[in-house]
């Protein structure tokens, strides 16, 4: 089991995730990662028309994929860099 980080990215600034939390395979941050870029979505409208991310670290801080906040745009949904 590895720890992973979600963190919150809004144009410049970056929320750091301080705790993480552990999943066996790295695939399923994914799935958590995009839930919570819907859910901020829906009840974060200050979030909505900028450029907000949720980007998921893995425990050496190499960042391994990025969900927009705008995720109802299919173009602008995940990005992998694995």
């Amino acid at each position: 089991m590895r720890r992973f980080f979600f963190d919150l990215l809004v144009g410049n600034i970056v929320k750091i995730d301080p705790g993480g939390m552990v999943f066996e395979c790295a695939e399923a941050t994914f799935v958590v990662a995009n839930e919570m870029a819907n859910h901020l979505f829906v009840w974060r409208d200050d979030l909505r028309d900028r450029d907000a991310w949720i980007r998921v670290r893995d425990n050496s801080g190499r960042e391994i994929y990025r969900a927009a906040v705008w995720s109802e745009c299919a173009e602008k949904q995940g990005w992998d860099q694995a």
